[in-house]
């Protein structure tokens, strides 16, 4: 049987098992976190494990090992979605899929070289500070941060360079700037035109929302 999964009535049910970790920068990616959290594992995860029985909290420790809340930006939030993994990498793995050039929509190079070009620029004194704005100047940002941490150049952001950390520091104060505007700009840097959470459908992120 089939049992009709709630996010909000999930996170309500496994509360009790999940420790917090303390933090105010993302562990995936090291933007500030601004208070958001991120379940390890989702807490889709254990709904599925649950099936619709009552499960203690040692049967979930014993399958899945210490539960965690562990800071996370919005945008990597959304980039997980329902995505388990087996380690912070795959999760860094999973996140920066949706940034990466995609084969099948030939203006994400385009897109993509003009966001390092435009950072290159600012950097220079080129250009002014509002190249946040155009969603390939995040990606950029997002995918030199999350492959240093998998390729093991950055073990913390204290480790990013000089000019990482001032446009990540950029990028997330500009973030901030508008209501809802982390989510919409997670959808601009992943071409997506809206956002739900399909938790069974990964294998094609893009097309699952046509």
């Amino acid at each position: 049987m089939r049992h009709n999964y709630s996010r909000s009535a999930a996170e309500r049910r496994f509360a009790r098992v999940y420790e917090t970790v303390e933090g105010d920068r993302c562990i995936y990616c090291g933007m500030p976190s601004d208070g958001a959290y991120d379940h390890q594992p989702p807490v889709y995860v254990l709904h599925r494990f649950a099936s619709g029985r009552l499960v203690t909290k040692r049967e979930i420790r014993e399958r899945f090992g210490r539960c965690e809340l562990v800071p996370c930006c919005t945008i990597c939030n959304m980039g997980l979605g329902a995505y388990h993994g087996e380690s912070n990498n795959d999760r860094r793995r999973e996140i920066v899929n949706w940034f990466l050039c995609d084969s099948e929509f030939p203006e994400d190079k385009l897109i993509l070289n003009v966001g390092y070009g435009l950072i290159q620029k600012y950097l220079s004194g080129h250009r002014e500070k509002n190249i946040y704005v155009f969603p390939g100047v995040g990606r950029a940002i997002y995918i030199e941060a999350l492959h240093g941490f998998v390729d093991g150049k950055f073990s913390s952001p204290d480790d990013f360079p000089d000019w990482l950390k001032l446009t990540q520091s950029e990028l997330a104060e500009w973030l901030r700037g508008a209501p809802k505007r982390k989510s919409q700009y997670f959808l601009d840097m992943a071409s997506l035109q809206s956002y739900d959470l399909v938790p069974d459908a990964r294998s094609d992120p893009r097309g699952q929302f046509e």
